[in-house]
């Protein structure tokens, strides 16, 4: 049955485009990057080409440092984004490794000082142009690790959204806390200097939207639903979609952001599919939710330009 709402049902893929690692979700020792130079060109754009989805490719720095991950990058067929992934440790200042093969990365870039936040997306960003060209407008913190500072930083920027932010979850590292458990579920402009609660101010021409990860709350669970391959089965995300269409199909524009990892394609570069068998099951379930979005009457979007259904920038 066809989606009856007011208004449009938008579905976004945020894609975080790494380096392959290991089941223990370290880096891969020595460095590999079939993700990259395998998983999207044969395997993810392939798929999202047959369905009509837009993928947005959220880079980290050692997919740019990589000469052949960057050729790969440029050569990609189909419609899709790229943006940047922020794995603070790894970029200045202040960077802690230059060798990122067997390690985790272990900072929030919320536990930074603003300037040191910002000095670390300028350069990441910076690295962003120099590699592919035109600038990035779309972002998440490596392991979610946003904070209040990071908006603004990004708007600086000329970044249009952000989607760090998964509702319902609070995650913790030794230096810091990023606490989402009451942030809204559906795409907002952030109370100023507050992340996870929504402003009531008009929001101006050059604003960047927060598009969150859709997340479904549980109650008496530990832990919610993700609408994402792998952590939910089909008809999870399907239930997923349902609750959003139940909740918010009275406003005018409603999204849907599945995320997930680009090494989860190929198998034992992360903790999930460990097989040929796994990494084919989670390509069925990623393309028979994403057709039967399309059927059911959702926009593709590429993740900058949900930013246009809140209002248009300058």
């Amino acid at each position: 049955m066809a989606i009856k709402t007011p208004g449009e049902v938008l579905l976004t893929i945020s894609i975080d485009t790494e380096c392959d690692h290991d089941p223990n979700w370290a880096r891969s020792k020595p460095l590999r990057f079939d993700s990259i130079n395998i998983g999207m060109p044969e395997r993810l754009q392939p798929l999202f080409n047959e369905v009509g989805a837009i993928p947005t490719y959220l880079l980290t720095v050692e997919v740019l440092e990589d000469d052949e991950s960057v050729e790969s990058l440029k050569k990609l067929q189909g419609q899709y984004e790229y943006g940047t992934h922020l794995h603070a440790a790894f970029v200045e200042p202040q960077k802690k490794f230059y060798d990122y093969a067997g390690i985790d990365s272990p900072d929030f870039q919320n536990s930074y000082a603003p300037e040191i936040e910002l000095a670390k997306l300028r350069n990441l960003t910076a690295l962003f142009q120099e590699r592919l060209g035109y600038a990035p407008t779309s972002f998440r913190a490596g392991r979610y690790g946003a904070g209040n500072h990071t908006l603004p930083a990004l708007r600086e920027l000329g970044y249009k959204v952000d989607t760090s932010v998964t509702p319902h979850i609070r995650w913790f590292e030794p230096n810091g806390c990023a606490d989402f458990r009451r942030a809204p579920e559906q795409p907002y402009f952030p109370a100023p200097g507050v992340l996870n609660r929504a402003g009531k101010h008009q929001p101006e021409a050059d604003e960047v939207l927060e598009v969150p990860v859709t997340v479904r709350n549980r109650l008496f669970r530990r832990y919610p639903r993700w609408f994402r391959p792998w952590y939910s089965s089909v008809d999870e995300m399907k239930d997923i979609f349902h609750y959003h269409l139940r909740r918010y199909g009275h406003q005018e524009t409603l999204v849907i952001n599945m995320m997930f990892h680009s090494m989860e394609v190929i198998e034992a570069a992360s903790p999930y599919p460990q097989t040929s068998d796994d990494v084919r099951m989670y390509l069925d379930d990623t393309y028979e939710i994403l057709d039967w979005a399309r059927a059911e009457g959702v926009k593709f979007k590429a993740l900058s330009d949900v930013r246009d259904y809140f209002g248009k920038q300058g």
